[in-house]
């Protein structure tokens, strides 16, 4: 890029350089104009390498780098930052797994180098079971078994009380539950205005009266 230079108020238009005699030498010093360079930093050359940018000198930081610097960590190849002069290449083992037949448990590793896969075993099964239920312990085929742990409740009477009692839900009846009935529960033998089990009394509650100046008791 040209610009105007001014020597001893003289204008010199268009001056991409401005060459000025050395002292007692036939040789002159070259000031090219860096305003336009783009270089602002040693970061923009390699190690050791000079330059100017805008009237000012830049030593250069990029280190130099070869195929020796890559590392490889299993299928992983790191590349440091830096210049390649030419193509750097870095070999990776390779090598092959053959799974297991069996798979002993939930799951089964295998290994070739640095590479590990983990195999988890997965079972479809069509288990054929006998009717009725297993209350504990297994039932199954010859191949796969079924563990069942169930609720059960065995046959048994149950009283009316005062309090409800109830059979939990998801309970395997084994027996019989007998709900105790009593033939004495009809209306004549419940107090009238009372209500037992649905059953609603109509026996009459006798009056009892006491004067105590006559000392009589009367029942009506």
């Amino acid at each position: 890029m040209a610009h105007s230079v001014v020597i001893r108020d003289v204008v010199y238009a268009d001056c991409e350089a401005v060459d000025i005699p050395i002292q007692n030498s036939q040789e002159v010093a070259t000031f090219t104009d860096t305003s336009d360079a783009t270089l602002n930093s040693g970061s923009q050359m390699l190690s050791g390498v000079t330059g100017y940018g805008d009237g000012v000198k830049y030593t250069g930081s990029i280190q130099s780098k070869s195929g020796s610097d890559l590392t490889a960590s299993g299928a992983t190849v790191t590349v440091p930052a830096g210049y390649y002069s030419a193509q750097a290449t870095k070999s990776v083992s390779s090598g092959s797994a053959t799974a297991p037949a069996t798979i002993s448990g939930t799951s089964a590793t295998v290994s070739t180098g640095t590479n590990t896969l983990t195999l988890s075993k997965t079972v479809s099964v069509t288990p054929s079971v006998t009717a009725g239920y297993v209350s504990s312990g297994t039932a199954g085929n010859s191949s796969v078994s079924l563990t069942a742990s169930v609720t059960t409740k065995a046959a048994a009477t149950i009283t009316p009380g005062t309090s409800d009692q109830t059979i939990a839900s998801g309970t395997y009846l084994t027996g019989a539950q007998t709900i105790s009935g009593d033939a004495n529960l009809v209306a004549s033998n419940i107090v009238s205005g009372k209500s037992i089990f649905g059953v609603s009394g109509s026996a009459a509650v006798p009056n009892i009266s006491y004067n105590s100046s006559t000392h009589v008791l009367s029942i009506s």
